[in-house]
Order: C-alpha cells, then sequence, then structure tokens
C-alpha cells in the first residue's frame, strides 16, 4: 500500500528513508508486535476470504511527472464518412453522369413531337421538355400537379372557377389536377445505368464510401432537375415534387451501388451461410423470372396497342415508358385477373356521377373474339412454364423452388399494387372543367387469388421441366451449381497437399503391384486400370425408360395445369360482373356538374338537427313570412324562394343559378341543381373542405355538420377565407337532398364585414325555399 510524507504529503514507495521532495527523512513506519499463530480451524470448516476493500478507499496513484493522456480517436462512423468525403469524387461523377443522361435523353426525345399544337405553339420545345422532365421523375417518387389561377377569380369583381363550377364553393379562383402513374420503364433503366457506372468503380477498387458517392450526386442531379422541372406557362403552373423525388432516387441508389461494389464481399459472407446463400440465390431467380415474363408480356402488349386505331406515333413514343405497367395488366388478364377502372365526380371526360367495371377475359372475348381469349390464357401459360423452367433449373432443391416462386409472386404483387393510374380534378384545368377522380389499375386481389393458383402449379411442375431440358442434381436443380464431389477428384482443382493416398469407397480398386502415388488421385484418360467403372460415371445420360417416366409425368403435370389453372382462371373471368355487382355502373352521362365528388368511398355521418335546420324545417304546407323589401322569386330551375326586391338573375350556367343585385356585386346567391346526386350532401362537404384546405388562403371553418332540412337529409357549412387581395370573405352554404333525389344547394357569399346583410338574405332564402314545377 502507497504511504505519504508527514511533511509535505508526497507520495512515495515504502522502501524510501528520504522523502523525494523535500528531503527529509521518513519516520520508520511502526511494527506491530508478534501476534500468537492462531489456532488451525477444525476439520471440515470451510476456509473464510477476507473482504476485499472498497474501492473508493483506495487512492488512484498520481501519474509521473511529464504524462500526458492519449485523445480519443474518430468513431468508426467518423472514419466511414472521412473516407467518403476524401474519396474520388471525379470518378463518382462519371458514375453517376449514366444514369442522369439517361433520364435527359428520354426527356429530349418526348420533347421532341408537338403533340397536336400545329402552327399555334403554346407549349414550346424548353416547356415539353420540363414538362416530360417532371413525368419521367415520378418513377422515384415525384408528384405532376398542374395548378391554375384563372383572370377574374377571387369572389369579387367577376365569377370565378369554382363559384361558376360548384355553386357551393368558392376558394379564391385556384384549379388543379393531379396525375399519379409511377413509369416502371424509367426506373428499370435508370437502375440498369447506375448499375453500369457503379461496375467501373468496382474495377478500380471502390467500397461502400464510393457507393455512398455515387449516391449523394446521382441523387443530387435528381434534385436539381426537379426544381428546374416545374414551368409556368401562361396561367398553368407545374409542381413535381423534387424533394420527394430525390428521397427515392437516394434510397434506390445506395441499395443499388452497394450491392454492386460489395458483391465479392458479400459472396464471400454468404459462401460461410448456405440458408442465406440458399434465399439469394432464389431472390436472383424470382427477379430473372419476372423481368423473363414482363418482358414477353409487354411486347405483346405494346404490339396490340400499336394494332388499335387512330393510335400514332406520338401515342406509341408515350407508351414506352409504361411497359412493365402495360406488361402486368397483361399477365394479370392472362392470368384471369382484372384491370379495374373507377370513376366518380362530375367533369368534361367522365360526365356526371360514377362508374365502377373491370376488363377481364369475358370482356376481352367480348371486345375482339374467341381467340383473342384462346392467345390470352395461351401467353398466361407460357409465363407460368418460364416460372417453373427456371425456379428448377437455378434451384439446388425443393425448397429453393418454392423459395423462388414465393417471391416471384410478392415481387408481382408489389409491382401490380404500383402500376396504377390515378388522376384528381378540381375546377377547370387545360379546358378540363369540373370535379372528380379516375382509377385505372390492375386489381391486386386478382393477382394475388391467381398468382397463387399460376406460380403454384409452375413450382409444382419445376424438378420435371429440367429434367426434360437437360436440368440434374436434387429436385431437379442446375449443374451449374456444385454437386457431391467425386471420389475419384476433378482435375486441376488448385494445389494438392501430398499425404497417402485412401481409395474411396466403391468398386473401383488400384491394380495389384502399383502403389498409389502421393496426393490426391486424378484417372487417366482411356482404358486401364485405373479408369474407374462406367457404372459410377455421374454425367451418364439416364436409361431411355427413365426418360420416358419424366416426359409421361411432366406432360401429365402441365395438363393438369392448363385444364385446372387455364379453366378455372377462364371460368371466374367469364362470369357476368355487372350482374354481381350492383354498383358497376351508377353514371349519368347527360349533364356535367360543377361540385366535387368525395375521391373515397362513403362515410356515413350521423345527422343531427342544426339550429338553421329547425328553424326552416317544415312539416306542412305553412305560409312563409316574407320580410319587407323582399318577393318571392319563381325560378325555372324548378324551386322558388324570397329574395330582396333589387336582386335579379344574372344567369344560369352549369347547373348554378345565379342572382345578385348587379353583375359585380360581392354580395350574392347562387343555388346549384344537381340530378341523381350520387353522394350526401354531408360527403360532398366533407370532401370539398379538403380542397378549400389545401388551395384556400387562411381558410377557417365556422361549422361543418350534417342537418336536416323540410325534413330531408343535408347539411350545412360556413367558412372564411381571404380573397387574392387579402380581404376576409364569408360564405355558408345549405345543401340537402330533395325526395327525387336531385340536390339542391343555396350558397351565400359576401364580405366578412358586410356578412350581416348576407346572412339575412341566406336566412330568408331558406325559410322561404319551396319546390315548384314551373317550366
Amino acid at each position: 500500500m502507497p504511504s505519504y510524507c508527514p511533511f509535505c504529503g508526497t507520495q512515495a514507495p515504502d522502501e524510501a528513508r528520504f522523502c523525494m521532495k523535500c528531503g527529509r527523512e521518513r519516520p520508520a513506519a511502526p511494527t506491530a508486535p508478534p501476534q500468537p499463530a492462531a489456532p488451525p480451524p477444525p476439520a471440515g470448516t470451510p476456509a473464510v476470504e477476507p473482504p476485499a476493500m472498497p474501492a473508493y478507499m483506495t487512492r488512484p496513484a498520481a501519474p509521473p511527472p511529464g504524462y500526458a493522456p492519449v485523445p480519443a480517436g474518430p468513431s468508426p462512423v467518423g472514419v466511414f464518412f472521412g473516407r467518403v468525403m476524401r474519396g474520388d469524387w471525379a470518378g463518382s461523377l462519371r458514375a453517376a453522369v449514366w444514369p442522369t443522361g439517361l433520364i435527359i435523353g428520354l426527356a429530349v426525345a418526348l420533347a421532341i413531337p408537338d403533340y397536336g399544337q400545329g402552327d399555334d405553339v403554346v407549349v414550346g420545345w424548353s416547356d415539353r421538355f420540363r414538362i416530360a422532365l417532371a413525368m419521367l421523375l415520378q418513377a422515384f417518387g415525384g408528384g405532376f400537379e398542374v395548378r391554375a389561377v384563372m383572370p377574374g377569380g377571387g369572389g369579387y369583381g367577376g365569377a370565378s372557377p369554382y363559384g361558376d363550377t360548384y355553386g357551393d364553393f368558392d376558394p379564391g379562383g385556384q384549379s388543379q389536377t393531379t396525375l399519379s402513374l409511377i413509369p416502371l420503364t424509367v426506373t428499370v433503366l435508370w437502375i440498369g445505368a447506375l448499375v453500369l457506372g457503379a461496375r467501373g468503380v468496382r474495377r478500380q477498387g471502390g467500397g461502400l464510401d464510393a457507393a455512398v458517392r455515387i449516391s449523394v450526386v446521382a441523387t443530387a442531379a435528381v434534385l436539381v432537375l426537379g426544381l428546374y422541372a416545374q414551368p409556368e406557362i401562361e396561367n398553368y403552373s407545374l409542381h413535381s415534387s423534387p424533394v420527394l423525388a430525390a428521397l427515392g432516387a437516394l434510397g434506390i441508389a445506395l441499395v443499388t451501388t452497394c450491392a454492386v461494389l460489395q458483391r465479392d464481399v458479400a459472396a464471400a459472407w454468404l459462401a460461410q451461410r448456405p440458408g442465406a446463400q440458399s434465399f439469394v440465390r432464389a431472390t436472383g431467380t424470382a427477379v430473372r423470372a419476372l423481368g423473363a415474363v414482363l418482358l414477353l408480356c409487354g411486347l405483346i402488349g405494346y404490339i396490340t396497342y400499336a394494332t388499335l386505331d387512330d393510335v400514332n406515333g406520338t401515342a406509341l413514343l408515350m407508351a414506352l415508358p409504361l411497359l412493365p405497367n402495360i406488361a402486368l395488366m397483361v399477365l394479370s388478364v392472362s392470368w384471369g385477373g382484372s384491370v379495374e377502372y373507377d370513376m366518380r365526380g362530375r367533369t368534361d371526360l367522365i360526365g356526371n356521377g360514377t362508374e365502377h367495371g373491370a376488363f377481364g377475359l369475358g370482356e376481352l372475348s367480348d371486345a375482339a373474339n374467341d381467340w383473342a381469349l384462346v392467345g390470352a390464357l395461351a401467353a398466361g401459360l407460357v409465363c407460368a412454364l418460364i416460372v417453373g423452367l427456371l425456379a428448377g433449373r437455378r434451384s439446388a432443391d425443393r425448397r429453393e423452388q418454392v423459395t423462388a416462386g414465393g417471391l416471384f409472386l410478392l415481387g408481382f404483387l408489389a409491382l401490380t399494387a404500383m402500376s396504377g393510374l390515378s388522376a384528381e380534378f378540381s375546377g377547370n384545368v387545360a379546358d378540363i372543367g369540373g370535379s372528380g377522380t379516375l382509377d385505372v389499375s390492375p386489381s391486386v386481389a386478382d393477382a394475388l387469388l391467381f398468382g397463387l393458383l399460376w406460380v403454384g402449379g409452375a413450382v409444382l411442375v419445376a424438378p420435371y421441366l429440367a429434367r426434360m431440358t437437360g436440368g440434374g442434381g436434387p429436385g431437379g436443380g442446375s449443374p451449374a451449381y456444385p454437386a457431391p464431389p467425386s471420389p475419384y477428384g476433378p482435375p486441376n482443382q488448385g494445389p494438392h497437399i501430398p499425404g497417402p493416398y485412401t481409395p474411396a469407397p466403391g468398386p473401383y480398386t488400384p491394380a495389384p503391384g502399383r502403389s498409389p502415388a502421393p496426393g490426391p488421385y486424378t484417372p487417366k484418360p482411356g482404358p486401364g486400370p485405373h479408369t474407374p467403372p462406367a457404372q459410377s460415371t455421374a454425367a451418364e445420360p439416364p436409361a431411355p425408360r427413365r426418360r420416358r417416366a419424366v416426359l409421361v409425368w411432366g406432360a401429365t403435370l402441365t395438363a393438369a395445369l392448363v385444364l385446372g389453372g387455364g379453366a378455372t382462371a377462364g371460368a371466374l373471368a367469364l362470369l357476368d360482373r355487372h350482374d354481381d355487382d350492383p354498383g358497376t355502373s351508377e353514371s349519368d352521362k347527360g349533364g356535367k356538374s360543377d361540385r366535387a365528388t368525395p375521391a373515397q368511398d362513403r362515410t356515413s355521418g350521423a345527422p343531427s338537427e342544426s339550429p338553421s335546420a329547425e328553424a326552416t324545417a317544415s312539416t306542412g304546407p305553412a305560409e312563409p313570412v316574407i320580410p319587407a323589401g323582399y318577393g318571392v322569386v319563381a325560378d325555372t330551375a324548378g324551386f322558388a324562394l324570397a329574395l330582396p326586391d333589387d336582386w335579379e338573375r344574372q344567369g344560369e350556367e352549369n347547373h348554378q343559378v345565379t342572382y345578385a343585385a348587379s353583375a359585380g356585386d360581392t354580395r350574392l346567391l347562387k343555388v346549384g341543381v344537381i340530378a341523381d346526386a350520387p353522394y350526401t350532401s354531408y360527403e360532398n362537404f366533407t370532401a370539398l373542405e379538403k380542397t378549400a384546405t389545401a388551395n384556400q388562403r387562411n381558410y377557417q371553418q365556422v361549422q361543418l355538420s350534417a342537418n336536416t332540412f323540410q325534413g330531408r337529409p343535408g347539411a350545412l357549412w360556413e367558412y372564411t377565407y381571404e380573397d387574392k387581395s387579402g380581404r376576409p370573405v364569408h360564405a355558408i352554404d345549405q345543401s340537402y337532398i330533395a325526395e327525387d333525389g336531385t340536390e339542391y344547394a343555396i350558397y351565400v357569399t359576401d364580405r366578412d364585414v358586410d356578412w350581416a346583410g348576407a346572412r339575412e338574405v341566406f336566412d330568408t332564402a331558406l325559410s322561404t325555399w319551396m319546390l315548384n314545377d314551373i317550366d
């Protein structure tokens, strides 16, 4: 135990006589008198260890003079990012040129046609190039949203698109159209170009740090292109969501470049883990099968599309980025599934109402002929055989074949879910007026059902297909993978370690008088005592009888696949979907509307009686009270109500009647009349409020609730917002569905500072509202 000088307190060894600091003689440590030895413990008593001294009672030794602690080094993460920053950025830039150049080249090709503009070119080449960039960047998760701010909007000094089109909603003159479509061709080509660039870096010895550099450069290029791909053309502006596109590109680039640059490291790691190696090999098989199947179906779909009427070169060019999307639809229909479409709302494109349907094998037979149905089933069979053949030839055993089939099905379902098209319209954009949604996509449920059937059958016949085409190995696996070593050892297998020769078990025995040479034995060609017997050669073809059995089994199972899978798929697809689905078609193509329809499925809200509804509810033909200065107006649209005496009918447009004191007055009343409304008033207002929240400046809800108006289900919506000049605007709307299914909406708006007078007009209109049959 260390001791200390009693004069200066310096620590010194116990054997030192003088202090090394002050030089004084240290007193000798007192010695304790000898203690008598303790008697030995009785036999069988366990020894007791003395308690250890607590750590807090020991004083750490002082460091020697001149000692300095070694600074802590950087963390592994810091070391890695240091390598990233000090690495070869020029090489990474050259690798990122491939995918970036691909995007630019495709955009240039898509911008060359004028798309029917003729001599009066409104969208020039540069604007078309930026629009094409925005559409291509959807391959990484970018957006495509067109917004329009029309002149005269805002509710003052003129009618806005939403006011004129929707009657009960005026968001300040802004309309928008959103398109969601992932061009999977661009995604696949971009990944391929990135692989080419990364392989060049791998030849130069690049590692994970190079993968990060390539991904960062490629992502930065996507971000710059996304920021550039937002043109403004006349009264329209395009938004491409560049940040989302950059994030998607970063994720794809990191996965791709790490897989390429770490391939050798991953191979060495997988060699020690047979289970993981089998899974990775099955993943590669599934990807190859999916690529081959989509290539075939894409070719079929593109040729079919090219043979349609009114398809020109521009349409064929625009279809190229969507080849995998087309292929997924073809494969889904060929396997018995369907491509569903759902249209809701009232626009210039789809008319008024909702329509839902599907296109499958039955519709294909009706639209073309029975030979088209046979061709589709044949294409589905060929695709299933491709899956089974690749799974059989590239898999080492049955478990790997099943894994490859399951991964193929998962990839097929994931791509099916991403391959559809959806669009949402609000207001008037590019002469497309109205509000509604459009969705076209293959049915994921059908893809799961029929995919299980076809892929399961393909996996079932996989080993027989492999044997019929020359494959071998356990479970019909491919001979490309190592088989159990021969007892005679293959030649040229690397350096040999000399040692005593031990004959392998089997019919072969060295000839008498011949001693085996040191090292592994290598058979010599030609006849002789060292030639193994013919029956032990693994590469000998099977006997003819065995080959005939394989052919019989393969033909039997293939026939079962055709009869079971094809007949089941065809029978289910040929069912009359329209008879089974009462909501297949509910459209009313006879008129266009100005009121939005919710994009989602209907949600029921519990109606509640509001004070306004109670005040205006009618239980009998009571005579309404007309305030002074008001008069009853009977309109030819089928309604009557009391309005100020100086108000006049300003006109009717898009199923809406406008009343005001003058054409430019800010205080006005609009009545929307929508026949056969396919929604409830509360659902309609809920959907409209989502658009108002996104597009209106400083939107504030005053109230929104379901109610009962004159004994019929309705809804009341009151809100405020600011117009483009920053002035507060107040609006209120009472809507309800009449007994004949017609929706009536009584809408009043004015400046917020003058709202008291406008509210009087609204309350009087509700209290005097009635339906009539005046023509």
